[in-house]
C-alpha cells in the first residue's frame, strides 16, 4: 500500500499507527543513543530502575516481548555492564536481572530523556486529546495483548 497525501482520511489505520511508532523511536533513539544504549535497552533500564533484581521472564512480560528477544537484548547489556544476571538462589531455572552500578549512575539521565520525548509528543495535544489518545492506546494494547502469545512469560527463564 502506498501513502495517499491528498486524502488523508484514506490512509490506514495501520500505516498511520505503524509510521507514528517508527517516528517517535526513531526520536526517543536519537536521544538515548548518546548515553550508550539502543532504545530497546533503555526500556529495560527504565523498567529495571523501578522492578531491580526481577525475574527475565517478567521483564519480556513487561516488554510486551519474546523471551529470546529479550535474551539477545540483555546479553548484550551483560556484555555492555548495564545488568549483572544471576541465578535465583531458590530456583536455579530462573534468572534475576539487576542494574549495575554503571547503570545506576545514567539513571536519572535516562529518565529524562524518556520525559523529554513523552513531553515532546503531549506537546502536540491538549489535555482532552492526550487522556483519549491514551485510552485508545490501552484499548489497543489490551487487545492485542491478549492474542499475543510472545508476551506470554513462564516461571521458567528461556
Amino acid at each position: 500500500m502506498t501513502w495517499i497525501t491528498d486524502k488523508p482520511d484514506a490512509i490506514p489505520l495501520t500505516q498511520l499507527f505503524a509510521n507514528a511508532c517508527r517516528l517517535a523511536t526513531w526520536q526517543l533513539r536519537a536521544h538515548i543513543e548518546k548515553i550508550g544504549i539502543h532504545s530497546g535497552q533503555g526500556r529495560v533500564l527504565a523498567h529495571l530502575h523501578e522492578h531491580d533484581n526481577v525475574p527475565q521472564w517478567k521483564i519480556a512480560r513487561a516488554m510486551n516481548s519474546s523471551p529470546a528477544a529479550i535474551t539477545n537484548i540483555l546479553q548484550r547489556m551483560e556484555r555492555d555492564g548495564w545488568i549483572v544476571r544471576t541465578r535465583d538462589t531458590s530456583d536455579q531455572r530462573i534468572v534475576r536481572i539487576q542494574l549495575s552500578e554503571k547503570a545506576r549512575k545514567f539513571e536519572e539521565e535516562i529518565k529524562k530523556t524518556f520525559m523529554e520525548i513523552d513531553k515532546e509528543i503531549c506537546s502536540i495535544y491538549t489535555q482532552e486529546e492526550r487522556a483519549e489518545l491514551r485510552r485508545l492506546l490501552l484499548k489497543l494494547s489490551e487487545r492485542f495483548s491478549k492474542n499475543d502469545e510472545s508476551s506470554t512469560g513462564s516461571s521458567i527463564d528461556g
